[in-house]
């Protein structure tokens, strides 16, 4: 019955799938059918997919177009969603090309008449859409429910937001089937987002642009659908378009006109056209994108650029009631206007008289189009971001099963680092996940599949969030099956050293993991903080043999002369082969001595500095479970003195506080006399009750002594 070794032996398989990375128009890679894609938060059996299609049910196992966040309905089969049922992978295929006369309904002979090129199509692309919102706006819960998509509706030259679901039509009429072209799904989904963010409802005085905006930011493409039309035509709304198949293009370059769309040319033009009257701000803020942000003073890479105007569009978005309104030159001062509440997402300090980070570039990108504020209402200078980061980090990608181990450099003046993913054909040239912010060196993602290619940026943040530094350069890795190990040093308690006493030394226990059969040495080193004033640290070298599930390395961490108070943190560092796997853990150093007041940890009330006295204050508050006050019920060290639940709270045996103090009022010290005072309310007269003392030597595993009644 004894356990001598553990080792994962789940397998995992992939489910994927045949995808139009951007259209169907037959145009380079990303207009070609692609094989093999993921397909991610899937229905299989019993569980979901991750973001890269993995799962790990053995055996048959039946699989949907549908999941936690989007369902694809095919019109194509009476509006049902695609089923197929498969062993140990699924696989729904796709032929390499629109090859038949009823293209639109071709299904690879498997998954039903519902597994389309349209209804996988959408269910990738739109789950990474909302995956990327997720990321911007962690908190709309319209994000995190499922949205239903209906394909092939029988009807040509158009898409819809209906007000809950995003409906695509089938190919005709010199148009190309809406359902398998990327820019269309992000630009209705962008619609249902414009719906439900803060503000809620269609923005005035058009809902197209914020659509056209989310999708050109996730596609890098100001092209909006391109190949909507498959019979020659360019697009004309808001400018004759020079290459543009898609509906639109808001970059002013791409258009014949060759100078930007204003509000006075959207009045002379427009007529009540919404989808004319958007590409006026839509191409404001492309233009902040492609030209403000990208040229001139601040001259950002494209990355840094296109993350910037992402993060800004995600938090504006949602707090503008009406674009612009009013007469032409200068239509942005509304207290919901779009100008106003790009500035607000810019800034640092909540007061727009001082300035903003990039407060000359959104203004210029506004005012060419007559949808800013004047001056003398909203002075325009930049600030905000003293001793901003000037240097890109050096990134290194190293593969692991299913997942990527990122590092990089350390840029001066850093506060934290954000890290971000996308993956297909177009590589960084894309919107991507905002995978996490991080204050160190080191990230892992998971949940990717083996064998495909994803890309990474890291870029380094200065004193706030509106702080860019410039993004690293493009990683590329492909995640793969093969050894490697985890390392994990993580305690919930913080290591407190008293400046008063030393020196003094502390052991933390990381465990070390292999996978794959990873065998060899693992070397340790760990390093403080540079804010930790007095701290050295030692590690012990590990070594893996083969089966072993487990090892344990001891850090230790000392407090030496010259020891100031400061806090920081210990990261450890592991290095095996090629790998380097880091952990940090907490450490403090303050001064204790005289009154010391109780604080939570552990499971019971601690004070964590020695000192005259230590008061309980109001954490030991009330009677049993639930009666009573007290915070962090049940305040019990091991599993003796469990609480009741009877009785009423200050009526019957009540305890408020314990109370401990040397009675010399110095500092306690091993044989200091020592008073307990415990604060107790007692049933009726009190003349039938007693109250018992105990103590204990060792917290952790406590064995109760009798002291007295």
């Amino acid at each position: 019955s004894k356990i001598y070794s553990f080792i994962d032996k789940v397998d995992y398989f992939n489910a994927k799938g045949s995808v139009y990375p951007i259209s169907n128009d037959g145009q380079g890679a990303d207009g070609t059918l692609q094989q093999d894609w993921p397909m991610p938060y899937m229905t299989v059996g019993s569980e979901l997919t991750t973001t890269g299609g993995n799962y790990n049910q053995a055996g048959n196992v039946t699989a949907k177009l549908s999941g936690e966040y989007v369902e694809m309905r095919d019109f194509c089969n009476s509006q049902n969603v695609a089923e197929v049922t498969q062993t140990d992978g699924i696989n729904w295929g796709g032929n390499a090309a629109r090859a038949s006369s009823n293209a639109d309904c071709e299904v690879p002979g498997f998954g039903d008449d519902s597994n389309t090129h349209a209804s996988r199509t959408g269910f990738y692309e739109l789950n990474k859409m909302k995956e990327i919102a997720r990321s911007r706006l962690p908190k709309n819960n319209w994000l995190k429910g499922q949205l239903v998509a209906k394909m092939n509706r029988e009807n040509s030259c158009n898409a819809y937001w209906n007000g809950s679901t995003v409906n695509f039509y089938r190919e005709g009429s010199g148009c190309g089937n809406t359902g398998e072209i990327a820019a269309v799904f992000d630009h209705e989904w962008g619609h249902g987002m414009d719906a439900n963010d803060v503000n809620g409802g269609i923005a005035f005085p058009s809902g197209e642009g914020i659509a056209d905006l989310y999708s050109a930011l996730r596609l890098n493409d100001s092209c909006i659908g391109r190949g909507f039309y498959n019979d020659g035509r360019k697009c004309a709304t808001g400018g004759e378009c020079k290459i543009c198949t898609g509906v639109r293009d808001i970059d002013q370059a791409e258009k014949k006109n060759g100078g930007p769309w204003t509000h006075t040319m959207s009045n002379n033009k427009c007529g009540s056209s919404v989808h004319c009257i958007g590409v006026v701000y839509s191409e404001a803020v492309w233009d902040l994108y492609k030209r403000k942000l990208q040229q001139g003073q601040f001259n950002y890479d494209e990355n840094t650029a296109l993350e910037i105007v992402t993060r800004l569009t995600y938090i504006a978005a949602g707090n503008i009631n009406t674009w612009f309104t009013g007469p032409p030159t200068f239509s942005g001062c509304g207290s919901q206007s779009g100008y106003r509440a790009y500035l607000e997402a810019d800034d640092d300090d909540g007061d727009l008289t001082n300035g903003t980070p990039h407060m000359s570039a959104i203004f210029e990108a506004f005012n060419d189009h007559e949808i800013a504020c004047p001056t003398y209402q909203i002075p325009v200078f930049d600030s905000g971001c003293p001793n901003n980061p000037q240097t890109q980090p050096e990134i290194t990608a190293t593969p692991a099963n299913m997942g990527v181990q990122l590092s990089w450099t350390t840029v001066s003046n850093s506060v934290e680092y954000e890290v971000l993913r996308s993956e297909g054909v177009m590589q960084c040239s894309q919107g991507k996940v905002l995978l996490g912010k991080t204050t160190g060196n080191t990230f892992e993602d998971s949940g990717l599949q083996n064998g495909r290619e994803y890309y990474y940026i890291v870029v380094p943040k200065g004193v706030n969030d509106a702080c860019y530094g410039p993004s690293s350069d493009c990683a590329a890795v492909v995640p793969s099956a093969q050894p490697y190990f985890t390392v994990d040093c993580s305690d919930s308690s913080v290591i407190d050293f008293d400046v008063n006493r030393v020196p003094a030394s502390v052991s933390r226990q990381c465990v070390v993991t292999p996978y794959d059969g990873w065998t060899g040495s693992i070397s340790v080193e760990c390093n403080p903080t540079s804010t930790l004033m007095g701290i050295q640290c030692e590690g012990e070298s590990v070594f893996i043999k083969a089966g072993q599930s487990t090892a344990t390395c001891t850090i230790t961490i000392s407090i030496v002369s010259g020891a100031e108070m400061s806090e920081g943190s210990v990261t450890m560092v592991a290095r095996g082969r090629s790998i380097e796997r880091t952990s940090s853990f907490d450490v403090t150093i303050t001064k204790g001595g005289g009154p010391q007041q109780a604080i939570f940890e552990g499971g019971s009330p601690i004070c964590k500095k020695h000192g005259s006295s230590c008061d309980s204050v109001s954490l030991l508050d009330g009677r049993g479970l639930n009666l009573g006050p007290e915070p962090n019920q049940p305040n019990i060290r091991g599993n003796d003195c469990i609480d009741g639940s009877s009785g009423t709270y200050h009526e019957d045996e009540s305890l408020d506080k314990i109370f401990v103090r040397s009675l010399d009022d110095k500092d306690m010290t091993e044989g200091s006399l020592i008073e307990v005072t415990a604060t107790v309310w007692a049933w009726n007269y009190g003349d039938t009750d007693s109250a018992d003392f105990y103590y204990t030597s060792d917290a952790l595993n406590p064995e109760w002594l009798y002291i007295g009644t």
